[in-house]
C-alpha cells in the first residue's frame, strides 16, 4: 500500500503523538493532513494506566476532539478478551492502576485488587502497570495464579518513552509474576492482533487501505504485520535508526517525525 491508498490510520500515543504531557512537534500538522485527506483514525495504545475518558481529555488538551469510540487501549482489549471467555459478572483479580481497574469494573466484572486475598474464587488475574506494586500484591496474584486462575497480561512492554528518557513499563510487573509463578501469561495488547482487529471492526476498516503508525518495532509494527496491515514507523520514540538497521522487523515506511509524514500525506493529495 502507498499513502495515496490510505483510508484508515491506527496511531500509537507515547513517542508518536506525545511525550509525557507534551505534544510531539507536528501533531497539529498531522491532524490537518488526516482531515484534508479524509483519513479516519483511531488511537491504539498499550498504556493501561489511563481510562478511555482520560485519553479523550488528554487529546482535548492538545486541541484534538476525539470520540471515546476511537480509543483502544490494552485495558479495553483485555476486558473484551475476558468478556468473550468468561462473560460479564466473572470474578477477576486485577493488578494495576485505575486504567485497568476502572475499565474492568465498567465492563461488568466482579473486580478484586490489592494486598488482601479475595473472599471468593477468581477465574483470572489481569495484570498491567502498577507504579505502587508491592510484595503483598505480587503474593496475592501469585497464589491465585498458582491456584488455577488464568494469568492475563494487558501487554508486555518493557519500557515507554518520556521526555527524560525510557521508563519501566508493564513488563516490570509481568516479569515479576512470570518469575514467581514460572508461568507465561496470555498477552493481550500489541503485538497481539486482538486490539487491531477490534479497532478495524469498529471503524469498518479495510485491511488493504489501513496502516499502523508507531514508534516501536516489536509492538506497533510487528502487531500490525500480524494483523495484515501496512506499517509506518516514526523515529521520535523508542526505535532508533541504528536499531532499525539491524532488526528483522521492517516497516513499510519510515519517517523521522509525524511532521514529515504530514507533509508527505498532503503532497500525496495533490
Amino acid at each position: 500500500m502507498n499513502l495515496t491508498d490510505l483510508r484508515t490510520l491506527f496511531i500509537d500515543g507515547g513517542g508518536v503523538l506525545w511525550r509525557g504531557d507534551n505534544a510531539v512537534p507536528g501533531l497539529d500538522h498531522l491532524m490537518e493532513a488526516l482531515n484534508a485527506r479524509g483519513i479516519d483514525w483511531a488511537l491504539l495504545t498499550n498504556n493501561n494506566t489511563r481510562t478511555v475518558q482520560a485519553y479523550v481529555q488528554k487529546l482535548a488538551g492538545f486541541g484534538i476532539d476525539t470520540p471515546a469510540s476511537h480509543i483502544f487501549t490494552s485495558s479495553t482489549a483485555t476486558a473484551d478478551y475476558l468478556l468473550d471467555k468468561y462473560g460479564a459478572g466473572a470474578a477477576i483479580h486485577a493488578v494495576g492502576m485505575s486504567g485497568l481497574i476502572d475499565t474492568l469494573t465498567e465492563a461488568g466484572f466482579n473486580v478484586s485488587t490489592g494486598e488482601t486475598f479475595p473472599d471468593h474464587p477468581v477465574v483470572a488475574v489481569a495484570a498491567g502497570m502498577d507504579r505502587a506494586i508491592t510484595h503483598d500484591k505480587i503474593l496475592v496474584a501469585m497464589r491465585l495464579i498458582l491456584g488455577g486462575a488464568e494469568f492475563v497480561a494487558t501487554n508486555l512492554d518493557p519500557s515507554f518513552p518520556t521526555p527524560d528518557g525510557l521508563n519501566p513499563g508493564t513488563g516490570m510487573v509481568i516479569g515479576a509474576l512470570r518469575t514467581v509463578t514460572q508461568m507465561e501469561p496470555t498477552a493481550i495488547g500489541k503485538p497481539e492482533r486482538g486490539i487491531y482487529d477490534a479497532a478495524r471492526r469498529h471503524l469498518n476498516a479495510d485491511p488493504a487501505t489501513t496502516a499502523m503508525l508507531g514508534d516501536r518495532l516489536d509492538t506497533d509494527i510487528l502487531g500490525a504485520q500480524r494483523a495484515g496491515l501496512a506499517t509506518i514507523l516514526v523515529l521520535t520514540g523508542v526505535t532508533s535508526r541504528e536499531e532499525l538497521a539491524t532488526s528483522d522487523i521492517q516497516p513499510d515506511m519510515v519517517y523521522e517525525s509525524i511532521d514529515e509524514l504530514a507533509s508527505t500525506l498532503l503532497d500525496s493529495a495533490t
